[in-house]
């Protein structure tokens, strides 16, 4: 789960195994929340600048997901 802010790409090297695609975007989503809401960093000063870019063990893109969409997650599950 590499994250992307303005133009750079900051690489996970660990990453995580998921079992398909819904597995991996409610993963997605999650970590992202957490991050959003929970977290500071001083070299991020919006997390709403970044998305994941997550890719399968070769390396190639399955998923791009931009943060702001965990605020339109949030959104639609509480209404």
């Amino acid at each position: 789960m590499n994250i992307r802010y303005r133009g750079r790409l900051i690489p996970d090297h660990e990453g995580d195994e998921l079992p398909n695609e819904v597995a991996v975007r409610g993963h997605a989503l999650e970590t992202a929340h957490d991050l959003v809401f929970r977290t500071r960093m001083d070299t991020i000063r919006s997390w709403f600048d970044c998305s994941f870019e997550i890719t399968d063990e070769s390396g190639r893109t399955v998923l791009v997901m931009p943060f702001d969409e965990v605020v339109q997650e949030s959104e639609a599950g509480s209404a």
